[in-house]
């Protein structure tokens, strides 16, 4: 079986990620002081309403500040409220995860 995340996440993360400092907000998680991630700043998603919409109407989407994880980096899965600082960016808190299905999540975050 192909290792999706050893031979595509791994190699992509090497050359784009960046270290963050990642601080869950459960004070019973041990905090993952410095991990590598890959920031957008003006991540377009589309919005629910858009998905179920198709046939009603038009929908919408919208730009957010989204932080790609490799889920190995953690010990416990990322969750709402968790806190991000990126470097030069500023703190988030996550707002919402969206698995990928292969190793890594889009954390959608929020100014902290």
């Amino acid at each position: 079986m192909f290792d999706f995340d050893k031979h595509t996440n791994g190699p992509l993360f090497s050359v784009y990620a960046r270290p963050v400092a990642y601080s869950p907000a459960s004070k019973l998680v041990k905090p993952v002081e410095q991990l590598q991630a890959i920031f957008d700043r003006e991540h377009e998603v589309v919005l629910e309403e858009l998905a179920n919409s198709e046939l009603t109407g038009s929908g919408h989407s919208t730009t957010v500040p989204v932080l790609t994880v490799r889920l190995a980096d953690f010990a416990v899965k990322p969750a709402q409220g968790d806190l991000v600082t990126v470097p030069g960016e500023g703190t988030f808190s996550v707002w919402d995860d969206k698995p990928d299905g292969e190793g890594c999540a889009d954390l959608i975050l929020r100014k902290a």
